[in-house]
């Protein structure tokens, strides 16, 4: 039985490939954040030894952009070091290692939509610690790796969305009238429950690379809450803004939008849609 070590089980994206894993044949170990503390990387590496798993899926991080611009150390630590050290103990144990990365190791070019031979150059320190986590697992699991990017990841249903598309559901259903949403800052969507089913496939195939996995459409968040209002048929006004208005700790490029010239290559029924359609299925999970 192939033995699946988990780290940032209870996160958005965790929760859902660990929830797919359990109803499988698998046995997985979500990692206990007292064994496997990102804070701490020098202790990870034994912990991972001791479990010596055959399948590594890292989705922890320290994914607050604004947080990470305020306190670099801490992006480094938990981004970069944590996952230098998983990814090193993964290589001594001979596991396959699954890192999520994002769509932000790009945007400093200006570009509207970066694939796969984009070189990155993020615009903050969180971009940054990604990047440099990305890097550390190509040097320690240089043929034993699969790293994706996501884009803006939505996911987590009514309990738990507590992000850009959960508030504004929210706002609908409590019968605001009036609602905000910037337009002059472009990104694409990643619906987690969708990644998590790719993911499961990529690690039944042992999948290996960088590949980009995100929805159809380079888009911005006005247009997120504008079709969020038209699948709830919402009556009253979505105003466009400016990022300026909303003033945040870290720079945000123009546009993280990604695309893939490789997925459709891995396996053509985990492809995601046109970003209307995937969030209308994510959308549909509040309204059961």
């Amino acid at each position: 039985m192939m033995k699946i070590l988990i780290t940032g089980g209870s996160g958005m994206l965790g929760a859902y490939v660990t929830r797919a894993c359990n109803i499988s044949r698998y046995n997985i170990v979500v990692a206990d954040r007292s064994r496997l503390d990102l804070s701490h990387p020098s202790a990870i590496e034994h912990y991972i030894k001791e479990i010596q798993p055959q399948v590594i899926l890292h989705f922890a991080a320290e994914t607050d952009v604004d947080l990470c611009e305020r306190d670099p150390r801490r992006a480094g630590i938990y981004n970069h070091l944590a996952t230098e050290h998983i990814a090193r103990a993964s290589g001594a144990c001979g596991a396959w290692l699954l890192y999520i990365s994002s769509s932000n190791v790009f945007g400093a070019e200006g570009k509207t939509c970066y694939n796969e031979l984009d070189i990155p150059l993020p615009t903050n320190y969180y971009g940054r610690s990604k990047l440099m986590g990305e890097l550390a697992v190509r040097a320690h699991c240089p043929d034993n790796h699969l790293i994706l990017r996501a884009g803006w990841m939505i996911g987590g249903g009514p309990e738990k969305d507590h992000k850009f598309v959960g508030k504004i559901v929210q706002q609908i259903k409590s019968g605001a009238t009036e609602l905000r949403a910037v337009n002059d800052r472009l990104g694409s969507i990643t619906y987690a429950g969708q990644l998590s089913d790719f993911i499961i496939w990529a690690t039944e195939h042992r999948q290996t690379g960088t590949l980009h996995f995100a929805s159809c459409g380079t888009i911005s968040r006005f247009d997120i809450a504008r079709a969020i209002g038209d699948i709830l048929d919402f009556k009253g006004n979505i105003h466009p803004v400016k990022s300026s208005l909303f003033p945040l700790s870290a720079p945000r490029p123009f546009s993280e939008g990604i695309e893939s010239v490789y997925l459709s290559l891995a396996g053509k029924a985990f492809i995601p849609g046109f970003w209307k359609d995937d969030l209308a299925k994510y959308v549909a999970s509040f309204q059961v």
